[in-house]
């Protein structure tokens, strides 16, 4: 595994994906870390969050009223940032 990313580097990279100036939310670089540690810690897992990252708007639709059902709710850009974030992570697997 690569080192650690850091606060900064991952707020840097989201500020520029979403094309926005000091992203800071702490709760998605704590997602960050979560996502590193379940993606590590079994190849079925890490094979179900690099599938996250590819779907498409219909997916993203369906994947966010499914993560209603199960009672977390999410806006459209919520589980943009959630799917970044991800995508993110999984370059710290190895």
């Amino acid at each position: 595994m690569k080192k650690r990313p850091t606060k900064k580097s991952f707020y840097e990279y989201m500020s520029e994906r979403f094309n926005t100036k000091n992203y800071r939310n702490t709760e998605m670089y704590d997602t960050l870390l979560e996502v590193i540690a379940d993606a590590s810690s079994d190849d079925g897992r890490l094979m179900e969050l690099a599938e996250l990252t590819i779907m498409n708007k219909t997916d993203r639709l369906i994947y966010r009223n499914k993560m209603a059902c199960a009672g977390i709710e999410m806006t459209p850009m919520q589980v943009d940032e959630y799917l970044a974030t991800v995508e993110y992570g999984l370059e710290y697997i190895t």
